[in-house]
């Protein structure tokens, strides 16, 4: 052997080393150099290819692979690499065919078959994506990746007991396997087993504490259990790794832990730019229709009972027919209620979609040539914002079920008025900014009300004494609005605190931390879940609502006006800050929205030592409230069809 040929092959088995070894980017330039030498060897052609799809510069690597391939096209593993790369760029059918030529070539390829799994899993064929698993876990059943991927595709059947169960299977395999504990954990959150789902969240910090947007997961779902022990260590790493443009926290779990709407953005376009993009593959250049019966679309995973569909069921049953085309895009859970029911007829094509990919979504959108397209989930849970990543529509606007900005740039708009975004806050929204004419937030002109007549003692309230109210969810609780809530019951005799209950460990937690600060824990009183019927019935028998801060009631906030209960809100300069305020200066009452907690504490406690202010401020209430634009909805309809009909001209 020539001295040559020996240095050649010191470089390759080097490059080889570094490759094996994760240090990529040396292994791609020992590679650059050998390729120059040898511009026609399949196998180097193939480890270059590998190596760029492993950093992210899929298009190379899939120059090198399909040049490999044409030298030697029965190497299954640069079959099966290229079927990686299809499947960064979205490029699923592609990416189908690549795996099940590998398999075709090597039917014992367990990590084909397992990556076949992937791909069938984001085309929503789930079936098939199980079957894909089990055949790799047969040929290797130690592959834990494809315990872990099965367990993706279990839950997104909402077989959760069988997800949890191929989760524990992969971290018994692989106890540092990230990825399942985060998945593991996801499937817990969705039981509403908060604190297990958390346990999760907390060994993967130990495991790698920089894992990507974890940090964020552990304070948030701290708060689901009302764990405040870590609140301000954790939000400011969080606060400091979005000034560093770090991947700390995503965007929803943000908006109750600061009001920073400058941070909410940053947290939108990180999201944006490491998660989303990624998916993005369509051509987004769409010409506009000029139908002259324009084409809404509507895009929600929450067509059920769901305070989304709460607040937006009058408003498609409103919609002008003969001037506007309704189309209703689901692709939430298969939730059958009666709400799930109704809201099919107010559209001219309601379509269940839950089991369609995005893309296909998009292309059901541009064959239908839909005009708009308006997003109502934004970053909430099961949404599908690459839909819009990838241009469903000429016009994309992004309202009401997320109270911020997506960051997305073929997001056009997004719907406020005045109070909820003003002028000056305008920067903070990769959007442009809408204003409607009143309240930004939809209502129900009327909803359905328990004609039963609830005693106080039948929910543990005391028959004397005043009743603070807050039914929101735990995660809009921080520690420092709860301490207020605690200053106004010491200062407030007999006063109680009236609160949902979520989940056992909260309420201890709860508990525990008003009796170290000085309140009897009996003086909180949990809420059972009830039909939202009885619900509304219930809220009459509180005297004042406290708003959260900086995470606002929203529906809540509706709910408690509607049955005559006043409430006082703490309002910041985030969106999600700034909706009760909205509420309440379209019913005339802004003399309830204060701007610092020392104000929101006073205001509580001398109404609770007033009853007689009080009982003034709930007349004011009864009388304009049928004079407010906020339970208007036809009124609401007609503002928002002529938004439309401004953007359609433009």
């Amino acid at each position: 052997m020539s001295s040559y040929d020996n240095n050649q092959k010191n470089l390759i088995d080097q490059a080889l080393d570094f490759h094996k070894n994760g240090k990529i980017n040396e292994a791609l330039n020992l590679y650059l150099g050998l390729i120059k030498n040898e511009e026609n060897n399949p196998q180097l052609l193939f480890l270059l290819g590998t190596a760029y799809v492993q950093i992210e510069k899929t298009k190379e690597g899939i120059d090198y692979l399909k040049k490999s391939l044409s030298i030697k096209p029965e190497n299954a593993s640069a079959h099966s690499n290229l079927g990686n790369a299809f499947k960064n760029l979205n490029r699923y059918e592609e990416a189908l065919e690549s795996f099940d030529k590998a398999i075709q070539l090597n039917p014992n390829f367990a990590d084909a078959y397992s990556n076949r799994g992937v791909i069938l899993q984001e085309m929503k064929r789930f079936d098939e994506a199980l079957l894909s698993y089990d055949s790799a876990i047969k040929l290797n059943p130690n592959h834990f990746f494809s315990h872990g991927n099965k367990g993706i595709t279990l839950k997104d059947l909402n077989r959760y007991d069988e997800a949890i169960k191929s989760y524990d299977k992969a971290i018994q395999i692989n106890p540092n396997f990230i990825e399942a504990y985060n998945n593991k954990g996801n499937a817990l959150k969705d039981l509403k087993r908060f604190s297990e789902a958390l346990d999760n969240y907390k060994k993967i910090l130990e495991i790698k504490p920089e894992y990507e947007y974890n940090i964020g997961r552990v304070l948030h779902f701290s708060m689901f259990i009302c764990d405040w022990k870590n609140f301000d260590k954790l939000s400011e790493k969080i606060n400091i790794g979005l000034e560093e443009k770090n991947k700390v926290i995503e965007p929803f779990s943000f908006l109750g832990i600061c009001d920073n709407p400058e941070h909410a953005k940053y947290a939108a376009e990180i999201y944006v730019k490491n998660k989303l993009t990624k998916k993005f593959n369509l051509n987004p250049v769409i010409e506009k229709y000029n139908h002259k019966k324009p084409r809404i679309g509507y895009f929600s995973g929450d067509f059920h009972d769901h305070p989304v569909l709460h607040l937006m069921m009058d408003v498609f049953k409103n919609h002008d027919k003969s001037k506007f085309d309704l189309f209703g895009f689901s692709f939430g859970p298969d939730k059958k209620d009666k709400w799930s029911n109704e809201v099919k007829n107010y559209f001219l094509e309601f379509l269940e979609l839950n089991k369609t990919s995005d893309n296909d979504i998009v292309n059901i959108s541009r064959n239908l040539k839909i005009d708009i397209a308006v997003d109502l989930k934004g970053y909430t849970i099961n949404n599908r914002s690459t839909i819009f990543i990838n241009r469903a529509a000429p016009i994309q606007i992004n309202y009401l079920g997320y109270p911020g900005t997506t960051a997305i740039q073929n997001m056009d708009y997004i719907i406020a008025d005045e109070t909820i975004i003003p002028d000056k806050n305008f920067k903070f929204y990769s959007e442009k900014v809408l204003h409607l004419p009143d309240c930004y937030q939809a209502n129900m002109r009327q909803r359905e009300i328990s004609a039963i007549e609830f005693k106080r003692s039948q929910f543990g309230l005391p028959e004397k004494g005043v009743v603070y109210c807050s039914f929101n969810n735990n995660y809009k609780i921080t520690p420092y609005m709860f301490y207020a809530w605690l200053d106004i019951l010491k200062k407030v005799d007999d006063s109680v605190l009236w609160i949902l209950k979520t989940n056992d460990i909260a309420e201890k937690n709860i508990k525990d931390e008003a009796e170290k600060r000085g309140v009897n824990s009996n003086r909180i009183i949990f809420a059972d879940y009830l039909q939202n019927d009885k619900h509304l019935k219930r809220l009459e028998l509180a005297d004042l609502f406290l708003d959260t801060f900086p995470y606002n009631a929203h529906t809540t906030a509706s709910d408690a006006i509607r049955m005559g209960l006043p409430l006082i809100t703490l309002t910041g300069n985030s969106f999600a800050s700034r909706v009760a305020a909205s509420i309440l200066k379209n019913l005339q009452m802004e003399d309830l929205i204060t701007y610092n907690l020392k104000d929101y504490e006073k205001l509580a406690i001398d109404l609770g030592l007033h009853p007689d202010k009080l009982k003034k401020i709930k007349k004011r209430l009864k009388d304009y409230l049928p004079k407010s634009p906020i339970f208007d909805s036809v009124r609401f309809t007609y503002n928002l069809e002529n938004l439309y009909s401004k953007l359609l001209n433009i």
